[in-house]
């Protein structure tokens, strides 16, 4: 799984000038990361290199990433989407966290938010207010899609 993530993140680097040559409208913007205590980046860099071939901008915060980071990065990127990830529980606790932040930033109205990750379910996204849940990048990509359709 590592090669094959290594391989798409190269193809996706020659690829992503020839997409932007097409001229093609982007899909929309996400901005994605990984919660606070948190190093495991594989799903979420599949994540985001499914939704760039599928024609989104997407804004990578990387690993780590704190309430504050999310909220500062969707008030200056204004995303259609914040994508958030855990693949450890403990770290799961923080994601409405963000929500929370986003409510307090005025910002909650303004992005879809879309929770995914090892021990993430769809009762738990439900439970703390995200718009939706993936449980995995094919899916992730598909739901990315059905989000900015509502807007």
């Amino acid at each position: 799984m590592l090669i094959s993530a290594e391989a798409m993140k190269a193809a996706m680097e020659v690829l992503r000038p020839k997409l932007v040559e097409t001229g093609a409208k982007p899909r929309g913007k996400v901005v994605i990361g990984t919660m606070e205590g948190d190093l495991h980046d594989i799903g979420k860099n599949l994540v985001a290199m499914m939704l760039e071939g599928a024609g989104f901008e997407v804004i990578d915060l990387g690993v780590e990433v704190t309430a504050k980071q999310f909220v500062h990065a969707v008030g200056e990127h204004k995303p259609d989407i914040l994508g958030m990830s855990a693949l450890i529980t403990t770290t799961m606790v923080h994601m409405p966290e963000v929500i929370e932040a986003l409510k307090q930033a005025g910002l909650r109205d303004k992005v879809k938010v879309m929770v995914g990750g090892a021990p993430i379910t769809q009762e738990y996204a439900d439970e703390i207010g995200a718009d939706g849940y993936a449980p995995d990048a094919a899916s992730a990509v598909e739901l990315a899609k059905r989000l900015v359709g509502e807007r």
